[in-house]
């Protein structure tokens, strides 16, 4: 009769960490999907933008082979079919492409106001990107780490794989 209570008040404890413990990894998880969707909508308004710039007539030969080179830059959007650590490798190759824009398409009339909408919306994305690789690590962190892998594993939360640029080279070619 006297370790009844001893074992009440651990098996009560075991419950009420779990408890907490499942809530901070349902949290984690949310943030991560959260953090997922805004990449997908960065992204794909960056992409949009960018298809603007390209149909924007130009008389600068250099001007128009450069733009057509960033549009062959884009890969379609697929949220069903390619993770965001898909994307974020992908899209890594459009961020320099952006990096690259010649300063002289700022400087015509016709461009400006689409450069600055582009820059925008790059830094946007590449903030959405670094959130999303941050609370990534976070729930990974959570999930793999004892003793929260052990609740993650009964709750049915797995990590996150994440997509290495050699990884996407392979699978490309």
């Amino acid at each position: 009769m006297g370790y009844l209570p001893i074992i009440l008040a651990i098996l009560g404890f075991a419950f009420l960490w779990g408890i907490v413990n499942y809530h901070s990894i349902k949290t984690r998880n949310r943030e991560v999907t959260d953090a997922s969707d805004l990449v997908y909508r960065y992204a794909a308004l960056r992409q949009n933008i960018i298809i603007q710039l390209a149909n924007i007539d130009s008389e600068d030969d250099s001007l128009r082979t450069f733009l057509h080179r960033v549009r062959q830059a884009i890969l379609p959007i697929d949220k069903e079919n390619n993770t965001v650590s898909e994307l974020l490798v992908t899209e890594k190759e459009l961020s320099q492409h952006i990096d690259d824009l010649p300063d002289q398409l700022g400087k015509l009339k016709n461009y400006r106001s689409s450069i600055e909408q582009l820059q925008k919306a790059d830094l946007a994305y590449r903030v959405a990107a670094n959130r999303y690789t941050l609370k990534m690590q976070q729930y990974n962190d959570l999930v793999t780490k004892a003793p929260s892998k052990f609740l993650a594993a009964i709750a049915g939360f797995k990590p996150i794989r994440t997509v290495t640029p050699q990884e996407e080279a392979v699978a490309v070619s």
